[in-house]
């Protein structure tokens, strides 16, 4: 898609200002971080899916920069839950260590004034006894001390496995699309960076889907409907896929299907048979009997060259995406140059 002209002669600052009041997105902290690095040329998938949701004159520029970049990244209560626990934990072995020092200090105070008393020439058999029942009463409180921070201390080393277990758990969580349960972008990114460290050399392309009117939908059948065709969509591109290719969705109407080991020719191919398979979702649930037509979609395949990052490589795709939509949509466009 094209770029967005602005002008960085005065101050960055001001050219996202000026971005977002063209944009007419609201000039809000999340929102001025993520244009910010888009201006400052930072380049990742971030930056590039910004860029494109701004040159898009679909409008709704803040309601998708919003679902894309901050809904999905809301929910903190899995780490505020371990966090909340760790704490506890903490606070109750900081009580166990204060109580158990305690009693161990008390105890050698005991036995060093009993040390003195006992080193006299002459020991009163009364004040012996006593001395002996109090060094056993403190002795029973510093083992009893001991014998509960051991206990917790076994039950902290239980709790850090079971929080390290919340950690991964909810770091695997943060790469799925809670929607439809597919890889999210950051999933993309993860495995994409993945399979170019593991398989250097090897072909790999991508292929960007776009829902054609998939707005239109949404507005005139309402969110709730729209999300039952994004999860239809889901489960058509996961059938039509190959066994190797990974399907994700980054955000609103825009999928992506990763294609290792294939080679740009093969890869619009198989973007092909994806095209085909959306035609025939199976969209019933949606409006019960009646009928809401035909699901088709645009779709941009471009394969990874020497040398270029993940960002480039998504440009490209994206640009192919946009000539498929100005080429009468429903269809594939394969981009070879650079």
């Amino acid at each position: 898609m094209p770029q967005t002209a602005f002008d960085l002669s005065s101050n960055q600052a001001a050219a996202v200002l000026g971005l977002l009041e063209r944009a007419e997105v609201p000039p809000l902290p999340v929102y001025y971080g993520l244009v910010f690095d888009y201006v400052a040329g930072v380049r990742s998938l971030v930056g590039a899916r910004i860029g494109s949701i701004l040159d898009d004159d679909e409008g709704d520029a803040a309601e998708r920069l919003y679902s894309e970049f901050v809904a999905p990244y809301e929910n903190k209560e899995p780490l505020e839950r371990v966090v909340d626990s760790m704490v506890s934990r903490l606070t109750l072995l900081d009580t166990m260590i204060g109580r158990s020092v305690e009693a161990t200090t008390e105890n050698s105070r005991s036995l060093a004034a009993a040390s003195q008393h006992l080193a006299a020439e002459r020991i009163d058999p009364l004040l012996l006894g006593e001395w002996i029942l109090r060094l056993k009463v403190n002795n029973e409180r510093m083992r009893r001390a001991n014998e509960e921070l051991a206990g917790e201390l076994i039950e902290a080393q239980h709790e850090l496995i079971r929080t390290q277990s919340e950690i991964a758990r909810s770091r695997k969580e943060s790469l799925r699309d809670p929607l439809t349960g597919i890889a999210n972008r950051a999933g993309i990114d993860t495995l994409l960076t993945q399979l170019i460290k593991e398989e250097p050399g090897q072909p790999l392309s991508v292929a960007l889907i776009d829902l054609d009117r998939f707005k239109s939908l949404n507005d005139t059948h309402g969110h709730q409907r729209g999300d039952y065709v994004l999860r239809a969509v889901t489960e058509a591109l996961i059938s039509a896929a190959g066994s190797s290719q990974m399907v994700g969705r980054l955000g609103g109407d825009e999928f992506v299907v990763v294609l290792p080991g294939t080679p740009l020719d093969l890869a619009a191919d198989a973007a092909e048979t994806l095209r085909i398979a959306l035609t025939t979702c199976d969209l019933t649930g949606a409006l019960g009997g009646q009928v809401l037509g035909e699901i088709t979609a645009s779709l941009g395949v471009a394969e990874l060259e020497q040398g270029e990052s993940l960002a480039e490589l998504f440009e490209r795709a994206d640009r192919c995406l946009y000539r498929a939509k100005q080429s009468g949509r429903n269809r594939v466009e394969a981009l070879i140059e650079g």
